[in-house]
């Protein structure tokens, strides 16, 4: 009985000093880099786990493509969609190109958290000429919730 032994390059540095590093609970090989000390499988139980299909997500979120859309067309749940989303926008930092735009439109819109009781208001600051998104907060619908609402200056 003959072995075959496939060759793994680590997904994150693509380094091929690779080792066997145990079994995880749902029974699959897991992997690590010697180079960069990075954990990984070969195979996933879960597509939403694989960073290949996470790698697949960012641009279709980029283009428009719907939640839904993303979970139909990569076979993930609309959780791990959710969660990435959460965990990219914590990353986001809205660097504006100018120090002044001579006309900026403000908008808020409100949703639910939960429950009715714990409303919260998304105001976000947006140039329609250059179509770049200036500022955005999150909050409280008052002085201490959002201090874009304290910056505007009305002309």
């Amino acid at each position: 009985m003959s072995k075959v032994i496939q060759k793994l390059n680590c997904p994150d540095c693509h380094s091929a000093t690779v080792v066997k590093n145990g079994k995880k609970s749902n029974g699959q090989q897991n992997y690590k880099c010697k180079s960069c000390d990075k954990q990984f499988q070969d195979e996933y139980f879960y597509n939403a786990c694989n960073p290949e299909i996470k790698e697949l997500m960012k641009p279709m979120l980029l283009r428009g493509s719907g939640v839904r859309d993303i979970c139909n067309v990569l076979l993930v749940s609309i959780n791990a969609v959710l969660r990435l989303i959460l965990k990219w926008g914590k990353q986001v930092q809205i660097k504006p190109q100018k120090k002044y735009y001579q006309r900026v439109q403000i908008d808020e819109a409100w949703s639910f958290i939960g429950k009715k009781e714990k409303k919260v208001w998304i105001l976000y600051a947006y140039c329609s000429e250059s179509k770049e998104i200036l500022a955005v907060t999150m909050g409280k619908r008052n002085k201490s919730g959002s201090p874009l609402r304290q910056n505007q200056r009305l002309t």
